[in-house]
């Protein structure tokens, strides 16, 4: 699932442009038999690259991919190409995004609020701030990691 969200002259280009263009690569199964497969310790690079195909400046870009059911996001991997991105990250499932997501948690039987831990974030987004010129492009990116199974876990595997 991802959501880009850019000003209407965008939503009207004709259909066979693609002006996102998202990749998904094993950074660890070069050297195996079986590349295809992702096993326990991988990690894989996500890539969204947006080139704006229109006649003029588009303002208001924003990418937003979830982190893959069963693999979690790796600390410090998101970023841009550009300096004016801003990432941000949900820890709720996308409902809300922060730099520093925050999580409830019961300590001493009360309720309070902690910084999320990488590993929970659900969904990384990037906000361009500036406009992107017409035939001009950014590049935006996050790894994710298989975590390794548990032995008190087998019979929960990721999906």
């Amino acid at each position: 699932m991802l959501l880009v969200t850019c000003v209407a002259a965008l939503r009207a280009q004709a259909p066979a442009q693609r002006p996102l263009v998202v990749t998904a690569e094993n950074l660890m199964a070069k050297d195996r038999a079986n590349s295809e497969a992702v096993v326990p310790g991988d990690v894989l690079r996500y890539r969204l690259h947006f080139t704006n195909t229109n006649s003029g400046d588009v303002r208001g870009v924003v990418f937003t991919n979830p982190v893959p059911t069963g693999l979690r996001y790796v600390d410090g991997s998101a970023g841009a190409d550009r300096e004016d991105v801003l990432v941000e990250y949900s820890a709720d499932g996308g409902k809300t995004y922060s730099t520093r997501p925050m999580v409830s948690e019961v300590v001493a039987g009360k309720r309070v609020q902690k910084p999320a831990s990488p590993q929970q974030y659900t969904h990384v987004r990037w906000t361009v701030r500036g406009s992107i010129a017409s035939g001009a492009s950014v590049t935006a990116e996050f790894r994710a990691e298989l975590p390794a199974a548990h032995p008190d876990s087998s019979s929960h595997r990721a999906p």
